[in-house]
């Protein structure tokens, strides 16, 4: 059983955009109730998950250089996610 994709909204949920999430398999939640990363800080995204989220290292190199964000190409994932989901975000 695959886990639930989960969006944390400011309630109340207007009723269109109930729909649109659910439409998209998310689960919604109290953004009051969003868990902190190992940081203390919310995570950021707007489904409750880090941009860096179920990306490969290519990938997240990938959208660092997309963002002009300059990084050291031996860097390890974790490094490299840290930079990616620090960076502002568009």
């Amino acid at each position: 059983m695959s886990e639930q994709k989960i969006a944390y909204e400011k309630h109340p949920v207007s009723p269109e955009r109930k729909a649109e999430l659910r439409s998209q398999g998310f689960k919604i939640i109290d953004i009051q109730f969003k868990p902190k990363d190992a940081d203390g800080e919310p995570e950021t995204g707007g489904t409750g998950r880090k941009p860096s989220h179920g990306l490969r290292v290519d990938d997240i190199k990938a959208k660092l250089t997309e963002k002009g964000i300059a990084f050291n190409d031996g860097a390890e994932r974790a490094e490299l996610a840290k930079l990616l989901d620090e960076a502002p975000q568009e």
